[in-house]
């Protein structure tokens, strides 16, 4: 029975011993699995911490790459704009200020040796607003060589203090030439020195788009000029085109001219010698018929009486003076004739370009009457020569056409009934011709237009706008220059001054 119980027990303490082995095996089986999966969670962590940190630093990166990108395109976008040099600039600023987040920055343009932009006390913040700041803006200009003539390479780097912080600083600056003798400064502040060597990379493209913009806007100024000196060459040769068909149509006037005024004298000189003949045979006629009269009347009674009858009969004595009266009329016009065929003589043959003397009143006289039927029955015109005669060195035909031209603005421009006056003075060594109107007069605008090529108030096919630019060229050649006056309403005086001979 002891023996029975002391197996038993011994049966009981093996079979413990045995489970606590299998459970110490268990538990070192545990501990060895805990510590590899501590093992495994610690490598896990690691590993994600670093993926983690590679993560953030990747995303980091692709948003520095899209504000890189955001500013070169933000910059490039706006040379598209075709800004002029100093919009650009201060485009660019705006867009550096923004890249770099800068607590502030400023442009400065210096042109010979003056600064004509950022003298003032304003600085341009991060979100693009200008703010006055005086401390700060002082203390940009004061850290820029603002008299240095020479390009900077790169960004330039300067340690400051800043006044209204008291904390330490960056100055990025850099000068660029715009023009010659004119200078662009960049000045940005920023809060620490957190730029890395690739931003200030990035940074420095804004140098390159200044430089391209410059040459961009140097090249569309000088295409701008080109396109027009073409234009005024367009112009010039369009004028000369006129003035080359305005010529040729002169000179076929002139020509048709001479050729009417050769036709008419040769038969007007006919009709005025026989009309002079048959004036004096007239005369002669009439002082035989006086004669007999006187012999009637000395033999009195019948045939003195038949004598009279006959006279009164026929009116003897009312036609012989109408007859009389028609002689002078009819050699007056002969000789009016005679002069405009003078007149059209000297303006088709204007002495081929010499200049000889010639008289102010003859010149008036001849363009009077090469205008009468325009002014005959319209206007009351009349020469005024207080001072007498006064002679001057020109082209005859060129100066008539000169007058024929003023005369005739001013008939236009004269109201039926008014009156239109010719001068003729003396103003030191001068040759004053006048024309003075009563007509509508300019205004400013018109009268500072009255010599441009084609311009003119008359209405389409009344003019073609050359008269009075041909007139100024021709006065030119001549030595002398044309003089207007004019008021709306009151009228217009025209001046021709030359010089005396």
């Amino acid at each position: 029975m002891s023996d029975s119980n002391s197996f038993s027990e011994q049966e009981k303490i093996d079979s413990l011993e045995a489970r606590v082995k299998s459970l110490e095996r268990q538990l070192k089986r545990q501990k060895i699995a805990r510590k590899n999966a501590e093992s495994l969670l610690d490598t896990y962590s690691q590993d994600a911490y670093l993926a983690n940190q590679s993560l953030r630093k990747s995303l980091n990166d692709a948003k520095k790459r899209e504000r890189e990108l955001l500013y070169l395109n933000r910059t490039a976008a706006q040379l598209t704009k075709s800004q002029s040099g100093k919009g650009f600039i201060f485009s660019a600023l705006a867009s550096a200020v923004e890249f770099i987040g800068a607590c502030c920055g400023k442009a400065y343009i210096v042109k010979n040796g003056a600064l004509t932009a950022g003298d003032d006390d304003t600085v341009l913040l991060e979100d693009g607003e200008w703010q006055s700041n005086p401390e700060l803006a002082k203390l940009l200009l004061n850290e820029l060589p603002i008299h240095l003539e020479e390009n900077y390479e790169h960004w330039c780097i300067n340690v400051v203090d800043r006044p209204d912080t008291h904390q330490e600083a960056r100055v990025l600056h850099f000068m660029h030439e715009v023009n010659e003798d004119e200078y662009a400064w960049f000045a940005l502040l920023t809060y620490d020195d957190h730029l890395d060597e690739e931003m200030l990379y990035v940074l420095d493209t804004t140098k390159h788009y200044i430089n391209f913009n410059s040459r961009y806007q140097h090249k569309k100024s000088k295409l701008s000029i080109q396109q027009d000196e073409l234009s005024s060459v367009k112009k010039d040769r369009d004028s000369l085109e006129e003035r080359l068909i305005s010529a040729d149509k002169m000179a076929m006037l002139g020509q048709l001219a001479a050729g009417i005024a050769h036709e008419i004298n040769n038969p007007i000189g006919y009709v005025r010698s026989n009309t002079v003949v048959a004036k004096e045979i007239f005369s002669d006629y009439q002082h035989a018929l006086d004669e007999i009269g006187k012999l009637c009347d000395e033999a009195g009674g019948e045939i003195s009486e038949k004598f009279n009858a006959c006279t009164k009969g026929y009116s003897l004595n009312e036609s012989a003076i109408e007859i009389a009266e028609m002689f002078d009329e009819s050699l007056e016009g002969i000789e009016r004739i005679i002069d405009i065929v003078k007149a059209l003589r000297s303006f088709s043959y204007p002495g081929s370009g010499k200049h000889v003397k010639l008289s102010a009143i003859d010149a008036i006289n001849s363009a009077m009457k090469l205008t009468s039927n325009l002014h005959r029955y319209k206007n009351h015109v009349s020469l005024v020569a207080e001072q007498g005669d006064v002679s001057f060195m020109g082209n005859a035909g060129q100066i008539q056409q000169v007058l024929v031209n003023f005369l005739t603005n001013a008939i236009y421009a004269t109201e039926e009934g008014k009156h239109i006056y010719l001068r003729v003075e003396r103003k030191g060594d001068k040759a004053l011709l006048i024309v003075q109107d009563e007509g509508v007069g300019m205004s400013q605008v018109v009268l500072e237009k009255v010599f441009t090529p084609f311009f003119t108030t008359k209405p389409p096919g009344d003019g073609t706008g050359l008269g009075m630019s041909i007139s100024m060229t021709i006065v030119e050649e001549h030595g002398g220059f044309i003089d207007i006056k004019s008021e709306e309403g009151v009228g217009t005086e025209v001046t021709l001054q030359l010089p005396l001979v």
